[in-house]
């Protein structure tokens, strides 16, 4: 009988408090750096700054908790029947609302703006095509129009990313075999960087080195090897009893984000994303009293919740914000344009949090229990599942019972669908190493 990681069968609520630094980070860029920067005056300003230079890099922390989470979901539902339809209904359910209701505000906006007016203008147009954003291709758009395109939508090159991950990573986790798959994993990691530096080399815009998929490979793959480690005995045992290397690795490659922080000496996305694997690994294998203080932190964990949403509309209502109280493009220089940044702030998170409340999490609820993986194909014998974050009242089914989509118990719990970034299924044991119809 495989073997079952009971770690992965609990709720693990530091991956919540993960996705809630990613999401921090990346509203320090936005908020602090960014519109910081431009109006230091003076030397130990600047210098203060600069200490959050790397802020950009919540997306690489949430590449690497998509390529973990993600994987997670491929990797224990590979064998079964209705794998593909079960896991891109979900994932439409999960992204799409949100994200449509992005895109008619930008309809709107863009229909309804002034374009005497600047700052309406930056904020909706359409330099990037409407197809490219209904598509989720806009990265690619962007990288030839040398463009991010309009402030509204700027964001979502990332989410363009994990979706075209998401399209690819299912045949990947379904045709091959796991030594296939972990041979994908680490040809992700390796590929990524010297695609970099050929296009580097030969003179390609920042655009394309930044926001295509192969070039950001190197962090989805390490959290797909996270995510093969995990399911793995031997090494789940070794990393779990031998610690201390992990905490090696972290502080080695947190001494280059130190040493690329303090003294301006790049190590590149693949460092990055190391240092983050490293981080990933701290958090979900036997975590220790600092990490559980940290990441199961109040704050961490609710922006973690609602981490969609925000990353979604934060840079758009904070440019309509200042544009509403001051005619111009977001940036703090006195206390009246710090009062209305905060103001924004406290805006999107409210708003992140009635939509989880009221549109997200019943439409998660609503495809987690609509369209639930079955196991009965002609081979697999037995199954057992056993739910990450399930709820209380909804148990996972008995050992032995294939799960049928109409049955009560949820197989997957809400942390599983709420977020883009974010996704753990259910564990499953398999008695026959038989594979199921349409394999």
């Amino acid at each position: 009988m495989t073997w079952t990681n009971q770690k992965l069968s609990g709720r693990i609520p530091e991956l919540d408090g993960i996705r809630g630094l990613a999401i921090l980070l990346v509203l320090v860029l936005h908020y602090v750096v960014e519109l910081g920067i431009p109006c230091v005056t003076r030397n130990w300003q600047f210098r203060t700054l600069l200490l959050f230079r790397l802020s950009w890099s919540g997306v690489d922390l949430f590449f690497v908790l998509s390529g973990f989470l993600i994987g997670g979901i491929l990797l224990d539902a590979k064998y079964a029947d209705n794998y593909y339809r079960t896991f891109y209904l979900r994932r439409f359910y999960r992204i799409v609302p949100l994200y449509a209701l992005l895109i008619l505000i930008l309809v709107a906006g863009t229909l309804c703006v002034n374009h005497t007016a600047k700052p309406l203008t930056a904020l909706f147009n359409w330099r990037i095509p409407f197809l490219a954003y209904a598509m989720f291709m806009q990265n690619v758009s962007m990288t030839l129009h040398g463009t991010y395109g309009c402030s509204w939508m700027g964001v979502t090159w990332s989410l363009a990313v994990e979706e075209q991950f998401y399209l690819l990573l299912p045949f990947v986790i379904r045709r091959l075999s796991h030594k296939g798959i972990m041979s994908f994993a680490i040809g992700m990691i390796v590929t990524a960087p010297v695609l970099r530096t050929i296009l580097g080399h030969y003179g390609a815009n920042g655009l394309a080195i930044y926001t295509l998929l192969p070039c950001r490979a190197d962090a989805l793959g390490c959290g797909l090897l996270v995510a093969i480690a995990c399911r793995n005995q031997t090494v789940w045992t070794w990393l779990a009893s031998h610690r201390r290397y992990v905490y090696a690795a972290f502080a080695v490659f947190g001494s280059g984000i130190l040493i690329w922080i303090l003294g301006d000496v790049s190590f590149g996305y693949t460092w990055m994303a190391g240092f983050y694997t490293s981080l990933l690994i701290l958090a979900v294998v036997s975590p220790g009293r600092m990490e559980r203080s940290i990441f199961r932190s109040f704050v961490l964990m609710r922006l973690g919740t609602v981490a969609y949403a925000l990353y979604l509309f934060h840079p758009g209502i904070l440019r309509l914000y200042h544009f509403f109280f001051f005619g111009k493009l977001p940036s703090i220089h006195d206390f009246p344009t710090f009062w209305v940044t905060l103001l924004s702030l406290c805006t999107v998170v409210l708003f992140a949090e009635l939509s989880w409340m009221i549109f997200e999490k019943p439409l998660i609820r609503f495809a987690r229990i609509r369209f639930q993986y079955v196991f009965a194909g002609h081979s697999t014998k037995a199954l057992f599942f056993q739910p990450i974050l399930a709820d209380e009242d909804n148990p996972a089914p008995a050992a032995g019972k294939a799960v049928s989509p109409g049955a009560a118990a949820e197989t997957e719990p809400v942390f599983a669908e709420d977020s883009p970034y974010s996704t753990t299924s259910t564990r499953v044991t398999i008695s026959s190493r038989g594979r199921s119809a349409g394999q």
